[in-house]
């Protein structure tokens, strides 16, 4: 994404009015776009795909080294190839009339703000009224990218709130701020990027050798959204009341740590609470940033 061109110089629409504008539907709607049924969500249609992939190639009679080496060619075709699909939708939505619109729809499912803070916010209102099963349903999807469901199920009453709490410093992450900054810097090359390295890293990073590249990637994809969220959450807590940013700032290269480090002691769901806060100021100075670099897009006209 070039500064250097004029807003409307891609097809119809200007991308970060297109980002701004789908972060603006997925903060309204909380991820529940209306879908077409024959039109699969793109990164739930990249986990059956991966998963698929690793059921084929990751058989445990095949020796560690033949499967370390699926894994990387795994690895090192799907990466270029996400982005070489990111570059031909690239072409199409820039290009035709109203084809920006599709692109507006994929940015809206691929970002999430809402829909976080909703698991969250039903995590916190489990853990009040002291029905840990409900906790725990709730956590599950809200951990899925670190806990699996018998490891939530496994976690004493006083682990979960805890447990919330770094998982919005996850999301906050990699489901918002590092698709945000890889569209930002490449487009929709890059946003294809970084969730398809998302998707390897979540999927196969606990695969034994045949998940060593893939983990290696998503790590290397996720560490500057990883940064820039510590950075963003050490920011958001000068606006919260009893907010620790010194804290948050010196834990910045890891989210969930940032946002732990910025909050207070104090029970877990009081605590769960201002994490909320915390996680819902992070988004609104996302959103601020985007709308001022489109601004001054609007500058350099």
């Amino acid at each position: 994404m070039s500064f250097s061109a004029p807003p409307g110089a891609y097809g119809s629409a200007d991308p970060l009015f297109l980002l701004l504008a789908a972060m603006a539907i997925e903060a309204y709607l909380g991820g529940r776009l209306p879908r077409l049924p024959w039109l699969p969500h793109p990164r739930r249609a990249l986990v059956r795909f991966v998963a698929a992939l690793e059921g084929r190639l990751n058989r445990p009679e095949r020796s560690a080294a033949a499967r370390r080496t699926r894994g990387a060619i795994v690895a090192a075709v799907l990466l270029p190839l996400a982005v070489a699909v990111g570059w031909v939708a690239m072409l199409l939505t820039r290009n035709y009339p109203f084809a920006w619109t599709l692109e507006l729809l994929l940015l809206a499912s691929l970002v999430s703000q809402r829909g976080t803070w909703r698991l969250a916010a039903d995590l916190r209102g489990a853990l009040g009224d002291g029905s840990q099963q409900r906790a725990r349903r709730a956590l599950m999807p809200l951990a899925a990218d670190a806990l699996a469901p018998s490891a939530v199920e496994a976690l004493d009453r006083a682990l979960l709130a805890p447990a919330g709490v770094a998982a919005l410093g996850r999301r906050f992450a990699g489901d918002l701020v590092s698709p945000v900054l890889w569209y930002v810097a490449l487009g929709l090359p890059g946003l294809f990027l970084q969730q398809t390295a998302q998707v390897l890293r979540r999927q196969l990073a606990g695969r034994g050798p045949f998940g060593r590249a893939a983990g290696a990637a998503g790590r290397i994809v996720a560490a500057p959204g990883a940064l820039l969220a510590g950075v963003l959450l050490a920011a958001a807590a000068a606006f919260v009341p009893a907010g620790q940013p010194g804290g948050a700032l010196r834990a910045a290269r890891r989210p969930e740590a940032a946002i732990a480090a910025a909050l207070p002691a104090e029970d877990g769901v009081a605590r769960l609470g201002r994490a909320l806060a915390l996680f819902a100021v992070g988004c609104l100075i996302v959103a601020g940033l985007v709308a001022g670099l489109a601004l001054l897009r609007l500058g350099l006209r």
